[in-house]
């Protein structure tokens, strides 16, 4: 199921289904069709209610649709492309994967230890992504005041929907509610400097530089989240394109060791970025991000997230 949040009449938050029917996408109004089927009395009515009803819900959830499609074309269901999506949940806590696909670690590799990092992989690289930078789908972003070198990172992303402390990697799967995408943007120059003081925060939490969603696929529909395909355009070029089966570290892994401190339902833990991002290449200045630009974020079972640069 691909499920997010969007604003109804009056900016109220409404529940989203994403279906497809003769090549467009459509969106059914969860609770609208639910209360037309006379299921709506105890129907989840915001993504963390959905997300706490578990098994129950999702179900609940998928009659509802299967009703709702055998009605046909009704008031409840919209154009995706006229649909104000929000951000698809109430961010808790944002770790942001870095350096975990092989291509793209081994891009970087000259780069950033030319600045003093010690490259190791013997466990995740991660950063935290404040749910304050976030937006939605079709936000515009403002680039940073004096960024040149801004960059973009498609990054597939796990969505947690239940408490995890210390969990198993044979089980590092089980909490995460579904997968979305987020795109990394980042202000080079700033991060440059943070990485020789061994941090990062700044250079990735300027407002706006966590583009996040459209949606969410939930878990059910990706028994194998290695299979998941990310790629990412800029002004319609292909930039970043790549399979998570690159993965240095896996879903199951990276879940199982970032549940050490303890997650919870609204985390996300992201995997982190494929090569192909400007700050890689040997000509950075000719992709890093201006005015104008149109970005394109893709896991490909998921959607497209689509973001524009001030």
């Amino acid at each position: 199921m691909k499920i997010g949040r969007y604003k109804g009449p009056g900016g109220a938050q409404r529940l989203g289904v994403v279906l497809e029917k003769d090549g467009e996408l459509r969106v059914l109004d969860l609770l609208a069709a639910a209360k037309a089927h006379g299921k709506a009395p105890a129907f989840a009515q915001t993504m963390d209610a959905f997300m706490d009803g578990g098994e129950a819900t999702l179900q609940a959830a998928y009659g509802v649709i299967e009703w709702a499609q055998r009605q046909g074309q009704a008031d409840w269901m919209a154009a995706e492309a006229g649909v104000d999506w929000m951000t698809p949940l109430d961010v808790r806590n944002c770790i942001a994967g870095g350096r975990n696909f092989a291509a793209h670690r081994a891009e970087t590799l000259e780069y950033w230890t030319r600045q003093g990092a010690k490259l190791h992989s013997e466990i995740p690289m991660g950063f935290i992504k404040l749910a304050s930078s976030m937006v939605p789908t079709r936000a515009t972003v403002n680039r940073p005041a004096n960024c040149e070198w801004f960059d973009f990172e498609v990054e597939a992303t796990a969505v947690i929907g239940r408490p995890a402390l210390d969990v198993k990697e044979s089980d590092g799967l089980k909490p995460i509610f579904g997968y979305t995408i987020l795109n990394d943007l980042s202000a080079r120059e700033v991060q440059r400097k943070e990485m020789a003081n061994q941090a990062i925060l700044l250079g990735k939490n300027y407002p706006g530089l966590g583009p996040l969603g459209p949606w969410i696929l939930t878990a059910d529909e990706v028994p194998d989240p290695s299979v998941l395909e990310v790629r990412l355009t800029v002004n319609g070029q292909e930039r970043q394109h790549a399979s998570c089966s690159d993965l240095i570290f896996s879903f199951a892994a990276l879940v199982a060791h970032w549940s050490k401190m303890g997650l919870d339902r609204g985390d996300l833990i992201t995997v982190g970025s494929p090569e192909g991002v400007a700050i890689g290449r040997p000509d950075p200045m000719a992709f890093y991000l201006r005015s104008g630009d149109v970005v394109r974020a893709e896991v490909r079972q998921v959607g497209v997230l689509e973001t524009r640069i001030a």
